[in-house]
């Protein structure tokens, strides 16, 4: 352990996540796949694409850090990361999708291509 108390971030389902958005409820949703081309052409509608390594800078930038964030990415795991990273910094009112962008899609939920 490096002394730090390890905080646990908050997961949401697939499903919930759904539920989040016909609700309307207020987040802001963040694919952070390095891949921001990738992204761009296949995502979750309101989705914004930025890279895990550069959610610090770019969050910074957009948003304040009470912010509600949901962090979505090509793995789980890869959501769980930048959310825990996202919450040593401050941000600490964000959750990590337990799934993944295919499983959204295997599930008839429907994604948009960010391009113009």
């Amino acid at each position: 352990m490096n002394g730090k108390e390890e905080r646990m971030v908050t997961s949401i389902g697939i499903d919930e996540l759904k539920d989040k958005i016909d609700r309307g409820d207020s987040f802001v949703l963040v694919n952070a796949a390095d891949n921001v081309t990738v992204c761009s052409m296949d995502a979750i509608k309101g989705t914004y694409c930025i890279p895990k390594k550069q959610l610090l800078g770019q969050l910074g930038v957009l948003f304040p850090k009470s912010v509600h964030l949901v962090i979505y990415c090509v793995t789980p795991e890869c959501a769980e990361e930048a959310a825990k990273d996202l919450d040593e910094h401050g941000y600490t009112n964000g959750e990590h999708v337990k799934g993944t962008l295919t499983e959204w899609k295997d599930k008839g939920y429907s994604t948009e291509s960010l391009w113009p």
